[in-house]
């Protein structure tokens, strides 16, 4: 099915409040928004990172509190969600520790689809304890709506690159579950940390009221929705009951939908695949060279003298960092 033939449908963000360690009323409350969901004509809902367990800052716990919390990918949480998801024919996209079947944990991620597809990302960029583990792989996942799904988790979505490698693999509407930890001394949302030593922020010094840490992330998946030529939907939940917030994004990088103060739960938003080919970003991932890594790779690879070999002169101990060859056309 091409994306120009392939008919319009609704998808919804719902920046999901989830109690602390309570798997089961988390996925009571995640089943009752998928069956309002499915009243209104929704095929997809997208919960936050984490949703399930409700906690998003782990850094402190010791690694059996983790284990305790982790749950396989067929576990019971994750079977009554895809429960829930063909009772009501609607999609869902919910977080939780993933305990794989080596003992490993992963922050994970996974969009279960009607007919029991279940399409579980593990977070690239993780940070959140030294027991959790970072994936190690890109995901992407046909649907029968004409997109191709791909799943970024919080901070994955900080970094440039994932959200292009995510494109390049064809996925067209990008799942981009995030959670905040907490906030500032000044109130405001804080970013998830790229490493255990570091969290991306800006010293309090250098805020202005117009370039706050939630602002960024809004502003940054806004421009790799439109970069890429991708539907973007963002459901960001909170530790601490508030910076809560979802966005819907077209591939022009314009706001579809958004949580509002007097949002209700759960806003949602038509997805017109047609608007995808169309678009200025996928007309440049169309344009891009098939050596598109070649000029990058090539000047990093050990070599002579690129000067001296062309221009037959000796070097003398100087080093061409680049080379050039220009011819002019005269007009007569």
């Amino acid at each position: 099915m091409s994306l120009s033939s392939s008919s319009p449908f609704k998808v919804a963000t719902v920046p999901l409040s989830s109690l602390r360690g309570n798997a089961s009323q988390n996925v009571a409350n995640v089943s009752a928004r998928l069956a309002d969901a499915a009243l209104q004509g929704i095929s997809l809902v997208v919960f936050p990172e984490f949703s399930l367990v409700g906690y998003g800052d782990t850094l402190n716990f010791r690694r059996r509190e983790l284990v305790t919390l982790a749950e396989p990918l067929d576990g019971r949480s994750i079977d009554k969600v895809a429960n829930a998801v063909e009772r009501t024919g609607v999609a869902a996209g919910v977080g939780f520790i993933e305990r794989a079947p080596d003992g490993r944990l992963f922050n994970s991620y996974v969009v279960c689809m009607p007919g029991g597809v279940r399409c579980c990302h593990r977070k690239l960029q993780t940070a959140e304890h030294p027991g959790i583990e970072c994936g190690e792989q890109y995901t992407v996942l046909d649907t029968k709506w004409g997109v191709r799904i791909g799943i970024l988790i919080g901070a994955d979505n900080y970094l440039i690159e994932n959200v292009r490698m995510t494109a390049l693999m064809g996925a067209t509407l990008l799942v981009a579950p995030h959670r905040t930890y907490g906030s500032d001394s000044d109130g405001e949302s804080s970013l998830q940390r790229l490493s255990t030593g570091q969290r991306a922020r800006p010293h309090a010094t250098e805020r202005t009221a117009s370039d706050g840490e939630a602002d960024w992330l809004r502003r940054s998946l806004i421009a790799r929705a439109s970069d890429n030529g991708m539907f973007v939907v963002v459901s960001n939940g909170s530790d601490t009951g508030s910076h809560q917030h979802g966005t819907i994004i077209d591939p022009g990088g314009r706001v579809l939908a958004e949580h509002g103060p007097s949002s209700s739960p759960m806003v949602f938003a038509e997805v017109n695949p047609g608007l995808i080919a169309g678009s200025v970003g996928q007309q440049c991932l169309t344009a891009r060279r098939s050596d598109n890594n070649g000029p990058s790779v090539r000047s990093v690879l050990p070599r002579g003298n690129a000067f001296a070999e062309r221009s037959g002169t000796p070097s003398r101990g100087a080093i061409a960092l680049s080379f050039a060859q220009v011819s002019r056309i005269r007009q007569i």
